[in-house]
């Protein structure tokens, strides 16, 4: 069935991994997938569909029961499938995650970014001399670099087009994708700062493209690297979103 056109399309379904939730969680998802929820943009690669042929999904089940959900996506179209007992499917060797439901949430995953901007101002919008290119682009962030508040703050307002030692050392982490029109970038962003700069260097050691980011928790950066740059320090407590299966 493909979601909201409520249309059935014929096919045979791989299951490349199996998603664990709790009872209330699974039901809740029953009701309305969303294409928001995190869980579903983050195993992205898991999912493929070719109608009349092969679908691989994603199976989401509640712990302990035999009814799922088969999830397939294929762009912005996603495959529904209902199994009422999964015992009856081959899951060896398919990777298990366990998760608590996340609300669907809507990523930024395009981004403006202006070229040898020398601070901040440059590319926020705030600066009248620097007009925002038309069009954005799409972006992946390829490791998130933490600096203290006070590095932060030291860096967006005349850091730019100074050469950073933590960008030496993240060169490999940035280059542009022509093919794609897609940045692969760095984030910088402060310990306690809910913003965030997204930076391409071109293997020099200063900013030599950067997109200014108003919220990092519209970000995926779920599996992304952090670094923490001296001296600001990795929290000694994070809270997790993600349950790992002990068993």
């Amino acid at each position: 069935m493909r979601r909201k056109e409520a249309s059935c399309v014929p096919g045979v379904f791989e299951v490349t991994k199996v998603i664990i939730l709790s009872r209330e969680d699974f039901e809740k998802l029953s009701e309305d997938v969303s294409p928001e929820y995190p869980f579903l943009k983050d195993n992205r690669e898991h999912m493929s569909a070719d109608p009349g042929g092969l679908f691989r999904c994603l199976m989401a089940r509640a712990e302990g029961e035999k009814e799922c959900l088969l999830i397939a996506q294929d762009g912005d179209a996603l495959y529904l499938g209902y199994g009422k007992d999964c015992r009856k499917v081959d899951l060896r060797s398919v990777p298990k995650e366990y998760i608590i439901l996340e609300e669907p949430k809507a990523y930024q995953e395009h981004a403006v970014f202006y070229h040898r901007p020398r601070s901040v101002d440059d590319i926020n919008g705030q600066n009248p001399m620097r007009p925002a290119p038309e069009q954005e682009t799409s972006f992946q962030v390829e490791q998130e670099t933490v600096l203290t508040d006070e590095q932060y703050r030291s860096f967006l307002k005349n850091g730019f087009m100074n050469d950073q030692p933590f960008l030496f050392g993240s060169r490999d982490k940035m280059w542009f994708d022509p093919g794609k029109l897609c940045w692969h970038c760095v984030l910088v962003r402060g310990e306690n700062s809910k913003d965030g700069v997204l930076i391409e260097t071109e293997g020099y050691n200063y900013a030599r493209y950067a997109a200014f980011i108003p919220d990092c928790e519209k970000l995926r950066l779920r599996d992304v690297p952090i670094h923490y740059e001296y001296p600001a320090k990795a929290p000694q407590k994070q809270k997790r979103r993600y349950w790992e299966n002990v068993r």
